[in-house]
């Protein structure tokens, strides 16, 4: 056999062999159950979010009642 046919095979059996063994060990995982938050979130009246910061646990909001602009126009 000629290198080049030989260099594609051994390539293509190790792709095929590296995703048998990904596959087999993909279908014994559990899919994690996600995380529920214990109700809907809402602002008061007159709060604004600050700022959002991204941790392990999900996203954390920063809330204040800080109004950039108090200038209202009518």
């Amino acid at each position: 056999m000629q290198p080049g046919v030989m260099l594609i095979v051994s390539l293509a059996t190790l792709y095929i062999l590296a995703m048998v063994i990904f596959w087999h060990c993909l279908w014994g995982q559990h899919p994690q159950e996600p995380v529920v938050t214990e109700g809907p979130f809402a602002l008061q009246e007159g709060q604004t979010i600050l700022g959002v910061a991204e941790t392990t646990q999900g996203l954390d909001f920063s809330i204040g009642d800080y109004v950039r602009d108090e200038h209202y126009y009518d």
